[in-house]
C-alpha cells in the first residue's frame, strides 16, 4: 500500500492464476499475468494453448490485493 500526496493511502493490486497442474502464476498487470500465463501453456501445456485467450484467462485470474 502507498500514500498518495494528500494522505490517502492507495492500494496496488496484483494478478493470481491457479492452473490446475498446481501451479501458480503472478503478474502486476493484466498484460503481464496473460503474458504469463501463456508462456506457461506454451511450455507445459503445448496442446491446450490454442485453446485459451486473452479473455480465458483474466477469467480465471484474480486480482488481489498487493502484500
Amino acid at each position: 500500500m502507498s500514500t498518495t500526496g494528500d494522505g490517502r493511502r492507495e492500494l496496488r493490486f496484483h494478478y493470481v492464476l491457479d492452473c490446475p497442474c498446481g501451479t501458480t502464476l503472478t503478474g502486476v498487470s493484466e498484460d503481464e499475468i496473460v503474458q504469463t500465463s501463456f508462456a506457461h501453456l506454451n511450455e507445459e501445456h503445448p496442446e491446450m494453448a490454442d485453446h485459451y485467450g486473452r479473455d480465458h484467462i483474466l477469467f480465471m485470474a484474480r486480482r488481489v490485493v498487493a502484500p
